[in-house]
């Protein structure tokens, strides 16, 4: 054998992974390979495999990069077929260099999961590859997306790179996620539990350790590449513009309608601003009554916060979590933040006290007001209180406040406010829950008035319903060219 034949020998053995029995026990567990994950994402042709040679058989991990829509991305899928795809020294090694690649190119990284661990006989030299394999998560948090896809497995010290991504993806009853595997949990608890259900993509969604559930691989690898047109490759790049954008001159009628017949709906609005089929909600089985997403709007890559219902629901830990998460996403890759209000504010619950919710309101705040991107507020419904403050105050957080008619903006709640203010009425009267109910219903309108808040500058304008997608696109195109001027500091210690 001459030595071209030779290296294509090895080269096609190195391909082969753990050999094609392995290949078929993958298939057989309702997954495909490594390799074949990468033709789901990449573009046609365009796979340089980086490190080929590692270890055996390809070390358990394919590395490398290629292009998602004409767009550089490094990626490393961990190959199941070998040794279970166990992190050893040698393919840490892949995975760190890959990982620095993608931080001196500015460009996204991709990880696909799918390992049942360490790979123990190495000793301690494990800890090393994680930590390096960590350590590089954080560094490129912030500068590069980090997306994770888990395609199987993904138990240990692998949960937290998965985790630690801006954007992480589990596929319906194929992954797991977690920190302890099923049988230490089952040991733990000394009887039998159903272990798996900790670890399902259904569980980590309710939690929050994942943000998307795909119902298989393809739609999985699908929903990254969508990712990847909304975002940008970097922290100094400006989120992707669609070519084609809709006929800004359409106004929406049905906006006026539901303002006529006393009808907001925050979701149903969303869905009115966004382009068509362009929004991906992000976090829905965490906290679903508060929305967090991507969309577009004429084209522009915008991150929207709203209510998934109309019943008003009280702002909890959960959802101020959320919040913050979101936020600084949007604020790390230049994504503007669009508020869409109908709160009551922040819940009443001795529970929720107890367990920090000042703190954790603190939290949302302060990351609502560090960030740098623009940001627009749109009042359709209630903001009280601190609920105003938090998600629509322009002298706090946001650029430019809209409201429309039906904006309800108040110190507190409009019934406890109004009660304070005519209580010696109240109490003298001959019957005071009746005189109660008159005085409420007489003050209510003008305690709240939008216009009100309006003639003392508190928002910056009532537009008219169906002009709220041409007014919103023309503020955020307004503030792309935003600039703040920072204190000098490392960064906050209100930590998130």
């Amino acid at each position: 054998m001459d030595k071209v034949d030779n290296l294509i020998h090895i080269i096609k053995k190195s391909h082969e992974g753990g050999g094609e029995s392995k290949i078929e026990m993958q298939h057989n567990l309702h997954k495909i390979t490594a390799r074949e994950r990468l033709e789901f994402i990449l573009d046609e042709g365009s796979f340089i495999e980086i490190g080929a040679l590692v270890g055996n058989n390809g070390a358990g991990v394919v590395t490398g990069y290629g292009t998602v829509d004409g767009k550089l991305a490094y990626i490393y899928s961990q190959d199941y077929t070998v040794d279970g795809g166990a992190i050893n020294v040698s393919n840490s090694s892949k995975i760190c260099n890959v990982m620095d690649m993608a931080i001196k190119m500015g460009a996204p990284l991709i990880q696909v999961f799918d390992s049942v661990g360490a790979k123990l006989s190495e000793g301690v030299d494990i800890l090393t590859s994680y930590a390096s394999i960590l350590k590089r998560n954080a560094k490129l948090s912030g500068v590069v997306p980090q997306i994770a896809v888990i395609a199987g497995p993904c138990i240990g010290i692998a949960a937290l790179s998965a985790t630690m991504s801006d954007f992480t993806i589990m596929i319906d009853n194929v992954s797991e996620l977690g920190m302890s595997s099923n049988k230490k949990l089952t040991q733990q608890e000394e009887k039998y539990i159903d272990a798996k259900m900790y670890s399902s993509a259904t569980n980590c969604s309710k939690n929050g350790s994942t943000q998307i559930i795909a119902p298989n691989d393809a739609e999985a690898f699908a929903m990254v590449k969508k990712i990847l047109r909304y975002i940008p490759s970097n922290n100094v790049e400006i989120a992707p513009m669609d070519i084609e954008i809709p006929n800004l001159n359409i106004l929406n009628s049905n906006l006026n309608e539901m303002v006529n017949n006393e009808m907001g709906n925050s979701y149903e609005v969303m869905k009115a601003l966004a382009d068509e089929d362009s929004v991906i909600e992000l976090n829905n089985k965490w906290e679903p009554s508060v929305i967090t997403c991507l969309a577009k709007i004429n084209g522009v890559t915008v991150g929207i916060i709203t209510n998934a219902e109309r019943e008003h629901v009280g702002l909890n830990i959960g959802i101020t979590e959320k919040i913050s998460r979101f936020v600084k996403i949007c604020d790390c890759y230049n994504i503007s933040i669009l508020s869409i209000v109908d709160t009551n504010g922040f819940v009443a619950s001795l529970e929720e006290e107890q367990n920090g919710l000042s703190l954790h309101a603190s939290k949302m705040i302060y990351a609502l007001v560090e960030a740098t991107v623009p940001k627009v507020s749109l009042i359709i419904g209630s903001a009280y209180g601190a609920g105003y403050l938090a998600l629509a105050s322009k002298d706090l957080a946001f650029d430019i406040s809209y409201a429309w008619p039906t904006a309800k903006i108040s110190v507190t709640e409009p019934e406890t406010l109004i009660k304070t203010l005519h209580k010696d009425e109240i109490i003298q009267a001959e019957n005071p829950k009746l005189k109660e109910q008159e005085i409420i219903s007489k003050y209510i309108d003008e305690v709240t008035s939008p216009y009100r808040a309006a003639e003392k500058g508190i928002i910056d304008d009532i537009i008219m319903p169906s002009e709220t997608k041409q007014r919103i696109f023309a503020s955020i195109d307004m503030l792309h060219s935003k600039r703040e001027v920072k204190y000098p500091k490392k960064h906050g210690s209100i930590l998130i």
